[in-house]
C-alpha cells in the first residue's frame, strides 16, 4: 500500500496517464494516416477515370470531324485543278501554261462537238455547191472553227472560274470544320487541366487537414503529459509536506513531553 509520505501513487498515476496519452496519440496517427492514404487513392483513381473518359469522348469525336473534312475533298480538288487551268488560260503561268489550257479547251467534248457540227455544215453547203475541195471552203471551215473558239473560250473560262469558286467554298467549309477540330483539342486540354487542378486542390486539402489534425493531436498529447507531470509533481510535494508536517508534529510532541518531564522534576 502506498504511503502518504512517499507520493509514489501520484507519480505512478502520472506515468500511467502519460503512457495512455502516448498510446492514444499513436492510434490517432494510424487512423489519420489510413484515412489520408485512402482519400489520396480515391482521388488518384477518380483522376485516372476522368482522364480516360475524356480521352474516349474526344477520341470518338475526332474521326467524325476528319470524315466531315474529307467529304469536301472532291470539290476542293476539282476547284484546285480548275483554278490552275483558269490561271493558265489567262496566261498567268507563262506560254507553256497557256498552251496547255488551249489544248485542254480544244480537247473538251463540248467544244469538239460544236466544231464538228459547224464545219460539217460548211462542208455540206460547199458540197452542195460543188466546191468542197476549194481553198475558199477550207478557209471558211478554218474561220468557222476559229470564231467558234473565240465565242466558246470565254464561256469555258467562266465555267472554270465557277468551278474554282466552288472549290474555294468547299475549302472554306473544310477550314471551318478544321477550326472546330482545333477548338475540340483545345477544350480537351482545358478539361484535362481542370481534372489535374481539381485533384491537386483536393490533395492539398487532405494534406492540410492531416497536418491540422496531427498538430491538434500533438497539442492534446502535450497537454496531457504536462497535466500528468504536474499531478506527479504535486503528489511529490504533498508527500514532502506531509513528511514535514509529521516531523514538525513529532518535534512539537517531543518538546511538550520534555517540558512536562522537566516540570515534574522540579516539583519533586
Amino acid at each position: 500500500m502506498a504511503s502518504v509520505f512517499s507520493g509514489r501513487a501520484g507519480r505512478l498515476a502520472g506515468i500511467w496517464a502519460a503512457d495512455q496519452a502516448q498510446n492514444n496519440y499513436n492510434q490517432q496517427q494510424g487512423t489519420l494516416a489510413e484515412g489520408r492514404d485512402n482519400s489520396l487513392s480515391a482521388i488518384d483513381s477518380g483522376r485516372t477515370s476522368s482522364l480516360a473518359a475524356l480521352g474516349q469522348g474526344y477520341g470518338a469525336a475526332v474521326p467524325e470531324y476528319q470524315a466531315a473534312i474529307d467529304r469536301f475533298n472532291p470539290w476542293t480538288e476539282a476547284g484546285k485543278s480548275a483554278l490552275t487551268t483558269y490561271q493558265n488560260s489567262l496566261g498567268q503561268n507563262g506560254t507553256e501554261g497557256n498552251a496547255a489550257a488551249v489544248a485542254q479547251f480544244q480537247a473538251s467534248p463540248g467544244y469538239q462537238y460544236q466544231v464538228d457540227q459547224a464545219t460539217d455544215a460548211v462542208a455540206r453547203k460547199a458540197s452542195a455547191l460543188g466546191a468542197l475541195g476549194s481553198g475558199n471552203t477550207m478557209q471558211a471551215i478554218t474561220d468557222r472553227a476559229a470564231n467558234l473558239a473565240n465565242q466558246e473560250y470565254g464561256g469555258w473560262q467562266d465555267r472554270l472560274n465557277g468551278l474554282s469558286n466552288t472549290g474555294l467554298q468547299a475549302t472554306g467549309q473544310q477550314a471551318g470544320i478544321q477550326q472546330g477540330l482545333g477548338n475540340l483539342y483545345a477544350q480537351q486540354g482545358r478539361d484535362q487541366s481542370n481534372v489535374y487542378t481539381n485533384a491537386a486542390g483536393q490533395e492539398a486539402g487532405i494534406y492540410t487537414g492531416y497536418a491540422n489534425s496531427n498538430a491538434s493531436a500533438l497539442g492534446n498529447l502535450g497537454q496531457t503529459i504536462i497535466g500528468a507531470g504536474t499531478g506527479a509533481l504535486m503528489a511529490g510535494q504533498t508527500a514532502a509536506q506531509n513528511r514535514l508536517n509529521f516531523g514538525m508534529g513529532l518535534a512539537n510532541l517531543g518538546a511538550s513531553l520534555f517540558g512536562s518531564a522537566m516540570g515534574a522534576k522540579k516539583v519533586a
